[in-house]
């Protein structure tokens, strides 16, 4: 199936948020397209605009420092409780 159909406006907002798989979702929704062919749509679209592909993974990698420094600042509270109540 060629995939000549344009991406979603909302999906594009999607995208440029940083939420892929909300795009794909989106896309499917609003064109009618099955998984694979609204998967395929997305990335067909990302790899034509490489600059947004790079501003997606950006805010992927954001997100990933973002939830290894909670992780880490909630496991040093719990050291501390712990100490607190084994004094």
């Amino acid at each position: 199936m060629s995939l000549n159909i344009e991406m979603p406006r909302e999906a594009l907002d999607a995208l440029r948020a940083g939420q892929l798989i909300d795009a794909i979702k989106i896309t499917r929704e609003k064109t009618g397209l099955g998984l694979k062919e609204s998967k395929d749509l997305v990335e067909r679209y990302l790899k034509e605009h490489p600059q947004e592909q790079a501003l997606i993974q950006e805010q992927l990698a954001q997100r990933s420092r973002g939830g290894i420094q909670i992780f880490i600042l909630i496991f040093i509270i719990l050291v501390i409780l712990v100490w607190f109540l084994t004094r």
